[in-house]
């Protein structure tokens, strides 16, 4: 089963579209490199990942706090 494929540039939100590069280039990710890396506040990383996998963006690696795309990025 293919993945969905989205347009980065249809992300209107800068710091979803640097989540969703940052795990393309690392391919996966716990939240706390991800806030890390983006120097985010813990709560808005947080609100920002929620987003991203109520969207179907990104999703969990079985049940550990492990992060990876869940689209292709064109």
């Amino acid at each position: 089963m293919s993945r969905k494929t989205i347009e980065i540039q249809e992300i209107s939100n800068q710091l979803e579209k640097d989540i969703l590069k940052l795990l393309e280039e690392k391919e996966e990710c716990v939240y706390g490199d991800i806030i890390k890396d983006l120097k985010l506040s813990a709560r808005k990383g947080q609100e920002l990942i929620y987003s991203l996998i109520n969207k179907g963006f990104v999703k969990r690696i079985d049940q550990s706090s492990y992060l990876k795309l869940n689209v292709d990025i064109k």
